[in-house]
């Protein structure tokens, strides 16, 4: 296994909910009121931002991609196995993650992200049945400043206190709607920021989802009039137009997507012209990883199986790694919250859990996230630790 110095910080990777990433909820641009975007596969209407359900004379704020950063970036503090929708954070360690940057520009522009996210609302119709629910993402914010925590901080020599949310609460059916396990999904928060462009992660919200099961040779397929209609861009009346949004500028939004990571594989992007040459398609796959269990012949995990006796058999191995048990979004949480580094060690930790079964898999990773959340030093490494007792459990 690769090992990790106790002091690497974890990727973060936050659940935010599925509906979110499987349609182009959040648009590119700033808006100037609602927004309805309609989810076929599951018959939902979301309208976004831009009303108020209790006073329809007021125009409460519209959202856009923005928004879902800061959104994301909150929830990225978020302890899902911790009971509760408040949680706290400094304005420093918001502007950290919603951009890598705490300069002043960001801390006031996330100031104003959180106000519209409090006023702003979600309503989501079921096109089935008629039924409306309405949601914020925010309940409220409980602001204090406190002194610098360093002596050697900037704002340690100035009057100025570093603004500390000392209680930012979900509402409650938000909260409500991050329980559904089932209705979450993991986002790499890092890379989202890493796009310079609001359209680049817009397109990175949605598209990788409808480009998750496609490859190279057969790639998912949609206009350029069409994607930057859906993300509220305005579109261009030219194809060459079109096309110069994507391609043009050093830093081109083609090339800022292109080879980006997404939880399943490698991001790609590519355009061409259309048959009858009207448009130009967005082509996009994901490369994924060889998940393949390594040949088994000589692997320490199968030794220490075979050790185990009570019958254990080759057979019986070759019968459990007849399939790779990938890992869930709940095995890489457990092992987020236990510091321990997946890339690399994917194929080790799904032989683990191959042989040693879901429950006993989990049991190991809720101990190790248990360790690491007392502050159990390990003695070389939190991999090395978890790897330890992962080959005792599989001697047993």
């Amino acid at each position: 296994m690769v090992e990790e110095t106790e002091t690497e910080e974890p990727v973060i990777n936050p659940l935010v909910p599925k509906d979110f990433l499987i349609a182009p909820v959040f648009a590119a641009k700033k808006q100037t009121g609602a927004r309805t975007v309609v989810i076929p596969s599951k018959n939902l209407e979301y309208t976004v931002g831009g009303f108020h359900p209790l006073r329809p004379e007021l125009t409460p704020p519209a959202l856009d991609v923005r928004h879902a950063r800061a959104a994301f970036a909150i929830l990225s503090f978020r302890d899902i196995f911790g009971n509760t929708p408040s949680f706290s954070f400094s304005m420093n360690e918001l502007c950290h993650r919603y951009a890598n940057s705490n300069g002043g520009r960001y801390s006031r522009e996330i100031k104003s992200i959180l106000a519209d996210l409090i006023d702003g609302f979600f309503r989501v119709k079921d096109l089935k049945t008629g039924e409306t629910r309405v949601f914020r993402i925010i309940e409220r914010i409980d602001v204090r400043g406190k002194g610098a925590r360093r002596k050697d901080a900037a704002l340690a020599n100035t009057p100025q206190l570093e603004m500390w949310f000392n209680g930012v609460t979900l509402s409650p059916e938000f909260y409500g709607l991050l329980q559904e396990i089932a209705e979450l999904q993991h986002l790499k928060l890092n890379v989202l920021t890493s796009l310079q462009s609001n359209l680049a992660q817009a397109i990175y919200l949605y598209i990788p989802s409808r480009a998750h099961h496609h490859a190279a040779q057969k790639p998912f397929k949609i206009t350029l009039s069409n994607l930057l209609g859906q993300v509220g861009m305005s579109v261009p009346q030219h194809k060459s137009q079109r096309k110069k949004l994507f391609v043009q500028n050093k830093k081109s939004i083609l090339s800022q997507l292109n080879g980006c990571e997404t939880l399943s594989g490698i991001f790609r992007v590519a355009l061409k012209e259309t048959k009858d040459g009207s448009d130009f398609n967005l082509l996009a796959w994901v490369d994924k990883p060889d998940l393949k269990i390594p040949d088994f012949g000589s692997s320490k995990l199968v030794d220490a199986f075979l050790a185990g006796g009570g019958g254990r058999t080759r057979e019986q191995v070759k019968k459990l790694l007849r399939t790779p048990s990938r890992l869930s979004d709940y095995d890489l949480e457990l092992l987020q919250k236990a510091r321990i580094t997946v890339e690399g060690n994917e194929a080790f930790f799904q032989m683990a859990k191959a042989l040693l079964g879901q429950a006993r898999f989990n049991g190991l990773l809720s101990e190790a996230k248990a360790a690491a959340l007392e502050g159990q030093k390990a003695t070389k490494s939190p991999n090395a630790r978890l790897g330890h007792r992962i080959m005792e459990a599989l001697r047993t």
